[in-house]
């Protein structure tokens, strides 16, 4: 059976259910209470996407030698209080036991922006805070991939992704 739901954004979404057991990693599959978590949690998602994307731009201009690149940059702080929006709205979600893995993957990947935010607001160099984005980014991606709803850009050629 299709359910359509509203993410409180104006889009409409269809999630199958129900999945007796459980669905694999990947599956499009879920139901009620694993459907309600996705619309707790893609807000979050798509915070900890932006905060890892205002992380790596000013990791550009750092690399370009942008003088206000620094520690003091206004895009920090910015920064900062969207990741702790996404770290309460992360903590406040109830997770079903379909969305475990997407949970764990979004708790990862918001250990290391913090770890990554942490790095920026002490220095200005580039590898204390790509190190811990990149891992960020990854986390990201995993969670991407267990639960339909939470899409991501693929970066293979920029710096948080992967290289050969």
């Amino acid at each position: 059976m299709k359910q359509s739901f509203s993410d409180g954004r104006g889009s409409v979404n269809n999630i199958t259910e129900p999945v007796p057991g459980g669905a694999p990693p990947g599956s499009t599959a879920v139901d009620d209470a694993t459907a309600a978590y996705i619309l707790e949690t893609r807000r979050p998602f798509e915070d900890l996407r932006q905060v890892a994307g205002q992380l790596a731009g000013l990791l550009v201009l750092a690399a370009a030698g942008s003088k206000n690149a620094g520690p003091h940059h206004p895009l920090l702080d910015a920064a900062g209080l969207l990741y702790r929006e996404a770290i309460d709205g992360i903590h406040q979600a109830r997770v079903t036991n379909r969305a475990r893995r997407h949970h764990h993957h979004l708790l990862q990947a918001a250990a290391t922006l913090g770890a990554a935010l942490a790095a920026a607001k002490r220095s200005p160099q580039i590898d204390p805070v790509l190190t811990p984005l990149r891992s960020a980014y990854d986390q990201l991606l995993q969670a991407s991939q267990e639960l339909p709803g939470f899409a991501m850009v693929a970066f293979e050629q920029g710096c948080c992704g992967r290289k050969a």
